[in-house]
């Protein structure tokens, strides 16, 4: 049971293939206590990160809502801080670009030439129907000629800040926070998948060294290249393990149900670990006797390779189109539902030619039996929690990498969340 002395933090995800809400609250060493979880399939309410039926997708939550918060005792949602993902095309980045000049006889750069710079560097001209939901730091430059990712103490004239700021489309953003309303939150706070990926996958040495984290989602893939602890691009696919899953159905003649299952069970893996070649699918006839069919494995690899190999192309040609490939130091961390197919970190690897690994949050304790698949499946709401944590830190908050980067949210959601105030800080 919940203590009513510390703050719970509630995490909400939107997926493809699932509707999940967490509770939970660092411990003193900054790892993750899971108080509960829950989760229920989104039953087509929500297509490739996006809700198109608001009142099924409202109904799911209310439900995973009323399991996970058994057991926490008093608990009162309107006084919740709620944190809920966001993910799809509807999600877009640009970079910012703001200067100041230093009249300091001690041409000394302060946290205030700093912050300063970045206010600027946040005035873009963006369509209305955008909302900035998120602003990391890129990097700054002194004097237009020396690079530098921590600036104060810097001795400078001229400082500029280069910040990539995540805007998403505000009818999905007022969607949701109308839905957590009616379920008697006051408001949420909208976070980018991969920057919750960002906060719990990457160890600190990758997010310093230069490590594109990529999701592999069940309808959309999306990604964040971190580089000094800063933000260099974000941005999403739209394709995932179920565009897989549709190939190989067509390719195969299979029920699509049944590739979706191949492919979240990992069974081809399974079967080759077994020394098998083939699959058997016994295919029930009209009133005749089953029949059973043998496919060949390589059928199934050579349908996922293909597939894979362009949504990690298409990666591919947006690092190269940004001019980014040169941060790319540390390769890649995978994860996501889309990490356990067995093929996926070898075909990255191939594709991107840098090294990859799988990943999933670490040092997290509690109700984990509640987690009915493989941890990675759950690493950007598991994320979202120690994102969220981080964002409410206070006078800690300078000890953690990332927690410095998030430099501002959009004063809606501030209200909501008044108390996070001291933790937006550089």
């Amino acid at each position: 049971m919940a203590s009513s002395g510390q703050t719970i933090i509630t995490g909400i995800e939107f997926g493809t293939d699932k509707i999940c809400a967490i509770h939970g609250r660092p411990d003193q060493n900054g790892n993750i206590e899971v108080l509960s979880f829950a989760s229920l399939p989104s039953r087509n309410s929500v297509v490739k990160g996006m809700i198109v039926d608001q009142n099924a997708a409202l109904n799911i939550l209310k439900s995973v809502l009323e399991e996970s918060e058994k057991g926490l005792g008093r608990f009162s949602r309107s006084e919740q801080h709620v944190y809920f993902l966001v993910n799809g095309m509807h999600v877009s980045s640009r970079f910012g670009e703001g200067t100041v000049l230093n009249y300091n006889e001690d041409r000394k750069i302060t946290a205030a030439h700093v912050q300063n710079a970045i206010e600027n560097a946040k005035n873009l001209a963006v369509s209305t129907d955008l909302v900035n939901i998120q602003v990391y730091d890129s990097s700054f430059l002194l004097d237009d000629t020396k690079r530098s990712f921590n600036p104060i103490g810097s001795l400078a004239e001229k400082l500029t800040a280069y910040i990539h700021i995540v805007f998403a489309d505000k009818k999905r953003i007022d969607m949701v926070q109308t839905i957590l309303r009616e379920l008697g939150f006051e408001s949420g706070y909208p976070v980018f998948v991969p920057m919750a990926d960002a906060y719990g996958v990457p160890t600190q040495d990758e997010r310093a060294q230069g490590t594109l984290l990529f999701d592999y989602g069940a309808g959309v893939c999306s990604y964040v290249l971190l580089y000094r602890e800063g933000v260099m691009l974000s941005g999403s696919i739209p394709a995932g393990v179920n565009n897989v899953a549709n190939d190989l159905s067509v390719a195969l003649e299979l029920p699509y149900e049944y590739c979706q299952r191949f492919l979240r069970e990992s069974t081809l893996e399974t079967l080759r670990g077994e020394g098998r070649n083939y699959v058997e699918y016994k295919v029930s006839a009209n009133g005749a006797a089953d029949r059973i069919r043998r496919i060949p494995l390589d059928s199934f690899e050579k349908v996922i390779d293909l597939r894979q190999r362009e949504i990690f192309t298409l990666l591919k040609k947006e690092l190269e189109r940004s001019n980014k490939l040169m941060f790319l130091r540390n390769g890649v961390v995978m994860t996501g539902g889309g990490s356990m197919i067995g093929s996926a970190p070898a075909t990255m690897a191939n594709v991107m030619n840098v090294p990859v690994r799988c990943g999933e949050v670490m040092n997290v304790t509690g109700a984990l039996s509640a987690f009915r698949s493989p941890m990675p499946c759950y690493s950007a709401i598991l994320g979202l929690v120690k994102h969220a944590a981080a964002l409410e830190e206070d006078s800690r908050s300078t000890g953690n990498g990332l927690g410095r980067t998030m430099i501002h949210a959009t004063d809606q959601f501030i209200q909501g969340l008044k108390t996070l105030g001291k933790a937006l800080k550089i």
